[in-house]
């Protein structure tokens, strides 16, 4: 978690970009590893983060989870290969066609953090 603060007193410093919104709290283009899981359904992936911010994330899903639902997340901390654990609830999700076909759908999703703030 220490090095978590660390990426965020970078960031705060001005030596990564941030995403230009309306939103409470700064977004930061940043890829961290998170791995997330479903308690109810037993789904489960890996994936990289969109952008981040103090409450909440954006990424990508390949199937659509349903507006509310509560995941249990892993975000990595990239200094020391180590996961801080959290729970996150799905604030929304679009749908986009990625390609001619429109089977071919990727999902991105915005969560809350609801267990605890990343920095």
């Amino acid at each position: 978690m220490k090095t978590l603060l660390n990426i965020f007193s970078l960031i705060k410093k001005g030596k990564s970009p941030s995403v230009d919104d309306r939103r409470s709290q700064k977004r930061y283009d940043l890829q961290l590893k998170l791995k997330y899981s479903n308690p109810v359904t037993k789904h489960h992936g890996e994936i990289l983060s969109k952008n981040i911010s103090k409450n909440g994330l954006r990424f990508p899903l390949d199937a659509g989870i349903p507006k509310g639902t509560t995941l249990d997340m892993e975000i990595e901390d990239p200094y020391s290969n180590t996961f801080t654990p959290s729970k996150v609830k799905i604030a929304w999700v679009k749908e986009f066609i990625t390609g001619d076909d429109t089977d071919d759908i990727t999902f991105e999703a915005g969560a809350r953090l609801v267990k605890k703030d990343i920095y």
